[in-house]
């Protein structure tokens, strides 16, 4: 890889985490908080929420762990690691946004006096 495409790689990388990953985090919150997922409830978003962030954080460690030159062909999967993290990081944002509006439905205190679904 030549050097003066190096701005391209970085254009990638800003992309995905500033705007590839939070869209595809408003997408996902957005059903979460239409219910369209009808067999998704609190504890699959919890589940799924757990495991993307998980695994976004080992793969961008193990991209920084890498420290691949961008001459060899490591470098390739060094950027593979960093950008699929960031999508699962924009997975791991939409996942935990119904959790928390299912935390903020169960609290006591944050309901109505008067709500009839309490009946």
């Amino acid at each position: 890889m030549n050097p003066h495409y190096l701005w391209l790689a970085d254009a990638m990388q800003l992309l995905t985490f500033f705007v590839v990953g939070p869209v595809l985090a408003i997408a996902i919150a957005y059903a979460g908080w239409k219910g369209k997922p009808e067999s998704f409830d609190t504890r699959r978003y919890a589940i799924v929420c757990v495991a993307s962030g998980v695994t976004a954080v080992l793969l961008f460690a193990f991209g920084k762990w890498l420290n691949a030159d961008v001459r060899t062909p490591q470098y390739f999967l060094q950027l593979a690691c960093v950008l699929l993290s960031g999508l699962l990081f924009g997975v791991y944002m939409g996942c935990g946004f119904p959790v928390l509006l299912g935390i903020w439905r169960w609290h006591k205190p944050t309901r109505l006096a008067n709500d009839p679904r309490e009946r």
